[in-house]
């Protein structure tokens, strides 16, 4: 489990005394309930997320994050590049740990939930540096393929050879572009929409087959495009 999240357990055990199911939460946050299970499976949510989920709970922040407390001070010191510390006339700065992350292919994107805490890079794998923090799990892709190219003159656009930038364990919202992992192990890159209360992935290119697909109960967002460009 991602140590920046707030652990599933702990949800489900405030469900569970509110007789509630994770359904009623993913209703309460305005959310699909896919997001909900993504949560359940990778064993927490965002803390981004918080104060919506301790309102929808009944319950303060402080009593929500009580577990996350103790897991966010166990972290050692060596992974932090300027650890924060605190004086007497000043207050903690940022971390500013310079992050880089690994380019993978679609296939292992598809599978990452299961294999990044175990996942290898190869010593040719190349690795970019991200100015947004993708969290301790965070990848990059190669856009393949035309799905997702725009009609000329229209932003945004990702032609094939663009990288993309990827955090995992973020909420997928529409109108977020998505890694989602469906009919298989392969990931595919779309567009996030809703219409009339259904959520469809949609594909940028009028052209595309199939442009607008519903989305299913067991397809898996793998993670959310924060940031994308070229290899210049």
């Amino acid at each position: 489990m991602e140590r920046n999240v707030i652990p599933w357990d702990r949800i489900a055990a405030r469900l569970t005394a509110l007789g509630k199911r994770p359904a009623w939460l993913a209703t309460e946050l305005r959310t699909g309930t896919n997001t909900i299970t993504n949560w359940k499976t990778r064993g927490g949510a965002p803390l981004g997320r918080a104060r919506d989920i301790a309102a929808a709970l009944d319950w303060s922040i402080d009593e929500l994050m009580a577990d996350h407390a103790s897991i966010h001070h166990t972290k050692s010191s060596r992974e932090a590049y300027n650890e924060p510390h605190a004086g007497d006339n000043f207050t903690a700065g940022p971390d500013i740990k310079p992050r880089f992350y690994p380019e993978i292919s679609w296939v292992q994107a598809g599978m990452w939930t299961e294999i990044a805490d175990n996942f290898v890079l190869a010593e040719d794998a190349r690795k970019y540096q991200c100015h947004i923090d993708l969290g301790d799990y965070g990848f990059v892709l190669r856009v393949d393929g035309v799905s997702m190219t725009a009609p000329s003159g229209v932003f945004p656009t990702f032609p094939p050879g663009m990288l993309l930038f990827v955090r995992p364990y973020e909420d997928a919202l529409p109108g977020k572009f998505v890694i989602v992992r469906r009919n298989g192990n392969t990931a595919t890159f779309k567009k996030l929409i809703q219409i009339e209360g259904e959520l469809f992935l949609e594909a940028l290119n009028p052209d595309w087959p199939h442009r607008f697909m519903r989305v299913q109960n067991d397809d898996v967002f793998c993670g959310v495009v924060m940031h994308a460009g070229f290899d210049l």
